[in-house]
């Protein structure tokens, strides 16, 4: 489950209520929203299932046409380990860029002495799945079933709500072949074709809102993403002075 959560987010949108229309809308707001140099965002997202509990929320920013996130994001102490540690919350800073992931604060603060903890996307035992900020919108090109469900307004911004169900085997053919390999471990393994999905595009055929809202084998997978404020986004990258390899710091060269 934490894996799906994780595939789905890296990282990390007037019609007559029922009628089934074209794809094109959700596939244009994915084209449109990508072409935009960056945008701000709040995030919440929470899974629990399989003896497992994921729960985090918090702001951030996208830049570079989706290839740069940082995040602000706060989890409760205890499912990072620090109960005891640290009351009720914890929050820290969650950068990607390239093939790297970077964090700071909260419990990493101990274990780096102040520097970022930088990880690579594919080190081993610790899975980050796809590191492209900008990849939910992709899977709008991998829908099917698409109902314009009305009108609504998202943030003061007039928008139109579409809902629609991602296809795993379309959005495995466009990821890495590890996360293509963890998606088809789902359909194969768990019989999951298809996840449903909620999309608020506004006039100018922007992404304004994403919502997940799905129970499989009577666990949750809950998210949604606000997007607002496009346009040039800064992020700053942590250098190497900066930060140090999370395999380093665990003792492995």
């Amino acid at each position: 489950m934490r894996r799906l959560l994780i595939l789905l987010l890296v990282l990390p949108l007037a019609g007559c209520g029922g009628d089934t229309t074209s794809l094109e809308p959700l596939a244009e707001a994915a084209r449109k929203t990508t072409d935009v140099a960056g945008a701000h965002f709040v995030m919440t997202g929470k899974i629990v299932g399989g003896g497992e509990r994921l729960v985090f929320r918090g702001p951030g920013e996208v830049a570079d046409h989706g290839r740069k996130l940082h995040m602000r994001m706060t989890m409760p102490a205890e499912i990072l380990g620090m109960k005891g540690l640290a009351d009720g919350d914890v929050t820290f800073d969650v950068v990607s860029s390239g093939r790297y992931f970077y964090f700071r604060g909260g419990p990493f603060t101990e274990l780096a002495g102040g520097r970022w903890v930088r990880i690579k996307d594919d080190e081993p035992g610790f899975d980050l799945g796809q590191n492209d900020p900008s990849q939910m919108l992709e899977y709008l090109h991998a829908t099917s079933e698409v109902e314009a469900r009305g009108e609504d307004t998202v943030r003061g911004v007039d928008t139109t709500h579409y809902e629609a169900r991602i296809q795993l085997d379309k959005v495995a053919e466009r990821v890495s072949p590890e996360a293509a390999k963890a998606l088809r471990g789902l359909t194969e393994g768990a019989g999951i074709e298809e996840i449903p999905l909620e999309v608020w595009i506004d006039n100018e055929s922007l992404v304004r809102r994403l919502t997940m809202d799905w129970h499989p084998d009577g666990g949750t997978v809950a998210f949604e993403m606000e997007l607002f404020d496009f346009g040039d986004v800064e992020i700053d990258v942590p250098a190497a002075s900066e930060s140090v390899d999370l395999s380093k710091l665990l003792g492995g060269g």
